[in-house]
């Protein structure tokens, strides 16, 4: 897992809230209306945050790159536009009744969605958003400015720095602190299937990074852009190789 820059692509048309005639701006007031008359179950239309140009945006910004494993999602999937913050409802715990609503209100927002394997999204995150103290759950749109007084334990790839909170030995992640062991929990970062992707790129990685030690400057080129954040996996060989990559 890797920073993910959204500012070096344009919100895409259909998501601009600050355009009240945007098909996602007529929805979240609708979704506000429906809240404020007492409804916690909502519909919503993945016609708007699944939109083709939403996708096109996030694996711009992504690099093509599952928002959590680092996966090229071409390579294992077709990819599920992601929210961060769960928008139906949510739950802490396994076998823990879901809460509702979830975060009905950022349902389409950009800055809430991220390009996920089916993975990591469908088989391990699902609806998890645990937090630190649950006290400080935001409850509602019209609390929304208390979003900045969470403290999600998973890892938000747009605003942490996930280096601060993961790490790896070899193939294996490992937890920095407590928001970055529940990550590895509830994404399935150390999965089987995908530790062994990760130890067949590992290998060669290991391999050029042993010419470069032995002074072959293509080979640190080579290190240097396997640690690039468009590459898969960039985490490990930062981790892993940190004496051969710069800046």
């Amino acid at each position: 897992m890797v920073k993910i820059d959204k500012s070096t692509v344009a919100v895409p048309v259909i998501l601009d809230l600050e355009n009240p005639i945007s098909r996602a701006a007529v929805e979240l007031v609708s979704l506000q209306k429906k809240f404020d008359a007492g409804q916690i179950h909502f519909k919503f239309k993945s016609s708007i945050y699944g939109h083709s140009t939403v996708k096109e945006a996030l694996s711009s910004a992504q690099h093509g790159k599952c928002c959590f494993c680092e996966s090229k999602i071409g390579h294992i999937s077709y990819g599920d536009n992601e929210h961060y913050r769960p928008k139906g409802g949510y739950y802490s715990q396994p076998k823990e009744k879901i809460s509702r609503p979830g975060y009905y209100w950022l349902a389409y927002d950009f800055t809430n969605l991220y390009l996920a394997c089916q993975i990591c999204n469908q088989s391990y995150k699902k609806n998890y958003f645990p937090l630190k103290t649950e006290a400080s759950r935001t409850a509602s749109h019209h609390h929304s400015v208390n979003l900045i007084n969470e403290q999600p334990l998973i890892i938000d790839p747009g605003l942490d720095n996930p280096q601060a909170h993961l790490t790896f030995d070899r193939e294996v992640p490992r937890g920095l602190d407590d928001k970055g062991k529940i990550t590895i929990l509830r994404i399935g970062l150390d999965r089987k299937k995908l530790n062994e992707y990760r130890l067949t790129w590992y290998r060669l990685v290991a391999d050029i990074a042993r010419h470069a030690r032995a002074g072959d400057i293509e080979s640190r080129s080579l290190m240097q852009e396997a640690a690039q954040s468009s590459e898969p996996y960039s985490l490990m060989v930062r981790s892993n190789f940190p004496d051969l990559i710069t800046g």
